[in-house]
């Protein structure tokens, strides 16, 4: 039977560098939207609850009974694979007293009903009620008891990549059409064969889109992380689409900017030992790097199940990163995704949770990666990330999320000030802009 996957193109396509960038105008991004209260309710009340959001893999629940929690904002939510096999999302609240009815927390679980520890109600896996003990005791049901209405309460439910949407609010776009045209583009991936093998929350002291700003230019990384010019090219390729974007950084090359054009750096050398190129024996300019790798890898595609056949070679190199409105980042490489998602705090704009999610396209026979989900609160953030990840990361690698994170508590302070005047953005800023054009036009209640 036909899937929408079938209709995807099996090509990405590439960035037209000889087109101009789009005019979005020039207005300050006012920093009040970063630590008002009264913004952040209308985020929750205009966005959050009217667009796809993304929330666990669907090997999460392979099984019937099968649960998955997940939190965001204020709100918990749960997700079970069903007798019938159907993947299905509730709001986690029992509809008695509003106890939550999966406790523990966010991540996998198992129910056989969902039954609230506080009076014992109890709820089908599709769920519809199915016990309220001494039911007689309620004179308001003597005529019956109303079922429908005291269901859980259920969200939308979608699936894409491997992964589980979900949107609560009715109405508006199906998942294909919100995400378009990012499935398309990154079908050739074969995303949903892919694996997690490492996933941490960082409670971070910024608000959840100086986060995401964070991820969305590149223009940063002469200033935040100089090391990176040594081994990749931060003026980006940016392409905007509808509500999402993208761009594309070279690595494995140099920074036209880097003063030595001439002979690898201590990390772009370090980097090429990663990659199987020894730089010893390497004569070529540090700007042709990647296209040795690039070489490598075409040399194996009909040896390898990494999809490298449907990958142009500069796929093979470069880092594609996608940010999916609201909050999903994916630095999408052709054997990995460095993924990024940003959560609003419940309570507190001045909060927020970092996702580190990192994924995998483990070989087919290789056992399914074992890792431990853990939230690291504010007051325990880690010097380097080294010390809280289960996978093997790199140095190289880590050191570019530790800037990143130590840098939004200054962020956020000075978002706050009363002597900032607005963010001023320049075109390699153009997807922050766009984000926030976006962002406003839900707020406000046009889109």
């Amino acid at each position: 039977m036909a899937t929408r996957a079938d209709e995807f193109i099996r090509e990405t396509p590439p960035i037209d560098t000889e087109a101009p960038l789009p005019n979005l105008g020039h207005e300050r991004i006012p920093g009040e939207r970063f630590h008002s209260r009264a913004w952040m309710e209308k985020e929750w009340t205009h966005m959050w609850r009217r667009v796809w959001n993304m929330a666990c893999r669907e090997s999460d629940m392979p099984e019937a009974g099968d649960t998955f929690v997940y939190e965001l904002g204020k709100e918990s939510f749960v997700f079970v694979r069903g007798e019938d096999g159907q993947l299905r999302g509730f709001y986690n609240v029992c509809q008695h007293r509003g106890n939550q009815l999966a406790l523990g927390g966010e991540g996998c679980g198992h129910q056989q009903a969902f039954q609230c520890a506080y009076h014992g109600w109890r709820w089908n896996l599709d769920g519809t009620l199915d016990h309220i003990p001494d039911v007689e005791t309620y004179p308001q049901f003597a005529d019956g008891v109303p079922r429908d209405e005291l269901g859980m309460e259920p969200v939308q439910v979608d699936t894409w990549g491997g992964w589980v949407w979900f949107k609560m609010d009715p109405g508006g776009p199906d998942l294909y059409e919100f995400l378009d045209p990012v499935p398309d583009h990154l079908a050739v991936y074969e995303i949903e064969k892919w694996d997690i093998v490492d996933y941490k929350t960082f409670e971070w002291p910024c608000n959840w889109k100086a986060a995401c700003d964070a991820f969305n230019e590149s223009y940063h990384f002469q200033a935040l992380h100089p090391q990176m010019m040594q081994w990749s090219n931060g003026i980006a390729d940016i392409d905007l689409m509808g509500i999402h974007s993208r761009m594309v950084n070279q690595y494995s090359t140099v920074d036209p900017r880097y003063p030595d054009q001439d002979t690898p750096g201590p990390e772009l050398a370090t980097m090429m030992g990663m990659l199987g190129i020894d730089p010893e024996t390497y004569e070529g300019k540090p700007k042709d790097v990647r296209l040795v790798l690039q070489q490598m890898k075409r040399s194996v595609e009909d040896k390898t199940y990494l999809p490298y056949k449907n990958l142009r070679d500069d796929q093979l190199s470069d880092t594609y990163h996608y940010t999916i409105f609201p909050n999903v980042s994916w630095n999408v490489t052709s054997e990995s995704i460095n993924g990024f998602r940003y959560r609003p705090h419940p309570t507190d704009p001045n909060l927020c949770y970092y996702d580190l999610i990192i994924m995998r396209h483990c070989a087919p026979d290789e056992p399914k990666p074992e890792y431990t989900h853990r939230v690291i609160p504010v007051d325990q953030l880690p010097r380097s990330y080294l010390d809280v990840l289960d996978m093997d990361m790199h140095p190289i690698i880590s050191k570019v999320l530790e800037q990143d994170g130590s840098n939004l508590g200054a962020v956020q302070r000075g978002l706050s000030s009363d002597g900032f005047k607005g963010m001023v953005l320049c075109d390699q800023e153009l997807r922050v802009r766009q984000f926030h054009l976006v962002l406003e036009e839900y707020v406000n209640g046009d889109r």
